[in-house]
């Protein structure tokens, strides 16, 4: 039985999609039961309830899985995303063990080996540290920054054509991926059985810029839509107006400058993959999304 955490979020859609494909069977591990669940019971999978915050329910719901796909899902509404983001680590490394799961593979990020100067990707730092502990055979999988994360910024393109980023400069390009290349390739890292524990470092077909993604819309929208410079200010009262704690909002302002130095980066001393999902594909998925459901 093949187990995801996470199973109804971006990359564990993509992931159950895929091992499903292959013919495996699955064990959805979800936050409700809804008609999404009903969805996917029809697919052919498990659907079962369980609550990160809580290792009894994590290890039922890990009972007889050989694989665990183990991923923190964001919590950016909490006090405190960092003490929130430890505790949920700890209760998935415990339940893993207690379930005795002899593999998994943990969603990690680029930025990841930093303890510090990272914001909101120092979780995944502690997560790392913490999957020391865990007793199975162990693939991390540090991810390049989401392409998908460009759909916050779809409301300022479509109404007046204009893409604000907090990555500076406009056109110098970052490591990306898209969520679904990371089910697919967590998927596949899954299927594998490797003899030792690794840690992989996954990028898109290629690093994009700001301008890769304004130039991309460009064509997609039919007129031209341009990046623009955003200020921490601006964006930290954007966050605050809607609600995010203080913690959650220094987080995102200290990732930003550290993709912007240079110190968010992979360190290259890994086994490498790449993704095939273009910007374009990415970006025209968000689109159709966005347009959808306006």
């Amino acid at each position: 039985m093949y187990a995801i955490t996470g199973a109804f979020g971006q990359t564990g859609l993509a992931l159950s999609q895929t091992l499903l494909d292959a013919g495996k069977p699955i064990r959805m591990i979800v936050r409700r039961d809804d008609e999404q669940a009903q969805t996917w019971r029809a697919k052919g999978a498990q659907v079962v309830v369980a609550d990160v915050t809580d290792v009894d329910s994590l290890t039922r719901a890990l009972h007889q899985a050989e694989v665990v796909y183990l991923m923190n899902p964001p919590a950016y509404f909490v006090p405190d995303m960092f003490a929130h983001a430890h505790a949920v680590h700890a209760n998935l490394v415990a339940a893993a063990n207690a379930a005795n799961v002899p593999y998994a593979v943990a969603l990690s990020s680029v930025g990841a080996q930093h303890p510090q100067g990272t914001g909101n990707i120092l979780t995944t730092n502690d997560f790392e540290h913490q999957l020391h502990n865990y007793k199975g055979q162990l693939t991390i999988l540090r991810a390049a920054n989401f392409i998908e994360n460009w759909a916050w910024s779809l409301h300022p393109v479509l109404e007046n054509s204009v893409l604000p980023s907090m990555f500076h400069p406009l056109d110098k390009a970052l490591p990306m991926v898209s969520a679904t290349d990371i089910g697919r390739t967590a998927a596949t890292l899954m299927i594998e059985r490797p003899t030792a524990r690794r840690l992989i470092e996954l990028h898109g077909p290629q690093d994009y810029s700001p301008n890769d993604a304004a130039t991309v819309l460009s064509a997609l929208l039919g007129r031209p839509v341009q990046a623009v410079q955003d200020s921490a200010d601006k964006l930290s009262a954007i966050m605050t107006a809607k609600g995010f704690p203080e913690k959650t909002v220094s987080a995102f302002m200290e990732m930003f400058a550290g993709f912007n130095s240079g110190w968010i980066a992979f360190d290259g001393q890994h086994e490498t993959r790449r993704g095939t999902v273009t910007l374009h594909e990415a970006i025209t998925a968000l689109l159709k999304f966005a347009t959808s459901h306006a």
